[in-house]
């Protein structure tokens, strides 16, 4: 193979397969100095390949705020997925909330009103691994949760709105209907349940886009990316040849990172906490990770953090760990085959699985 070099001319020496070949006389010359350091300056550029660019889009969707990181050489190809991963993020906005106009909206209408529903495969499916969700968690994540959502106001949540919480009679009354909550099915693409329910995605579907989105980059032939989708983040490959790290938020004290963790390859890292959304309410934080076996707001975890690859599983884990809290965190954590997970108590305890402590040790070296 041959190359031009652009910074002289040969003036019809020969070179041999191995170099150059001139005597210590022509070296003397500034002619050949210059020449020979300016062919080591070309191969020393050729041989140290060029960091890629970061290309970036921040996209509003789903309450919240999704960042996409790209790092790439070639701009191109990486604004085409940046396009494609929008338009992926804000159909999904607009379609899986639950009390929009959108598809979910349509589907909790029917529902509520005692009729099937008919659901697009995407949608669908992920109704569908909800309810597989609800059962590995033993019923603490649970999708069928959107009257009790709307019953606390957290459906179009204002805190400046924020009244009073609902009233023991209204709570006892949504519990009284478990029975019929647990018999909502999913066959092929229709939804159904025996009476009038809705169903909330906010504890997964999050987790779903991020699975989504990385599958998606991974089509336009992306090989090292970073969804984040509110905190919520998803990774490919790494960043500028080294691993993604993240830090972990402390869910007591705004701003702070309790830990920091290196990310493998397609890892994601999910974290639920009394943080979000929540009303002050007789010195009490009410806040929107809800309990579907009480009706009420958790009460002993402040956050928690779980990191898997499959993003929607760790999603539907985390708000299942908050609702477990700290005396079930180790039980439930093995049920739905969590081994990388971390509590904050509300009182400032942490609780970490033994893989988790070590990434956190490992991070800190």
């Amino acid at each position: 193979m041959s190359s031009r070099l652009g910074c002289g001319r040969f003036n019809n020496q020969k070179i041999s397969p191995r170099g150059i070949v001139i005597s210590m006389m022509e070296y003397r010359s500034g002619h050949w100095r210059s020449l020979i350091l300016c062919v080591l300056a070309v191969l020393a550029a050729c041989g140290t390949p060029q960091p890629p660019e970061s290309h970036e889009r921040t996209v509003i969707a789903m309450g919240t705020l999704v960042h996409i990181e790209i790092m790439a050489h070639d701009a191109s190809r990486a604004g085409r997925a940046l396009d494609a991963v929008e338009a992926l993020i804000t159909d999904i906005g607009r379609n899986w909330y639950a009390f929009g106009d959108g598809e979910l909206g349509r589907v909790n209408a029917a529902l509520a009103a005692g009729r099937p529903a008919r659901t697009t495969p995407g949608l669908g499916r992920l109704i569908d691994h909800s309810l597989t969700y609800r059962a590995m968690s033993g019923g603490l994540f649970d999708p069928v949760i959107g009257d009790l959502v709307q019953l606390w106001g957290f459906a179009d949540f204002d805190p400046a709105a924020a009244g009073a919480p609902p009233t023991e009679a209204a709570i006892d009354a949504w519990l009284a209907g478990r029975t019929t909550r647990q018999a909502v099915t999913v066959q092929g693409n229709i939804v159904a349940a025996p009476g009038p329910v809705r169903i909330d995605l906010g504890g997964v579907a999050k987790g779903t886009v991020l699975q989504q989105a990385c599958a998606l980059l991974t089509a336009y032939g992306i090989e090292n990316a970073m969804v984040d989708a509110g905190g919520d983040l998803k990774v490919i490959g790494t960043r500028d040849t080294r691993p993604w790290r993240v830090g972990i938020r402390d869910p007591r004290n705004d701003g702070q990172i309790i830990a920091t963790v290196t990310l493998a390859p397609r890892e994601a890292i999910v974290t639920s906490g009394n943080y979000e959304r929540y009303f002050m309410h007789e010195g009490q934080r009410l806040h929107h990770v809800l309990n579907p076996r009480t009706g009420r707001p958790t009460p002993a975890a402040a956050g928690v953090t779980v990191i898997h690859a499959n993003a929607e599983l760790a999603d539907a884990a985390a708000t299942a760990l908050m609702v477990a809290g700290p005396d079930r965190f180790e039980e439930i954590a093995g049920r739905m085959g969590i081994t990388t997970a971390l509590l904050v108590t509300t009182d400032g305890t942490l609780l970490t699985t033994p893989a988790m402590a070590q990434r956190i040790a490992s991070a800190a070296e």
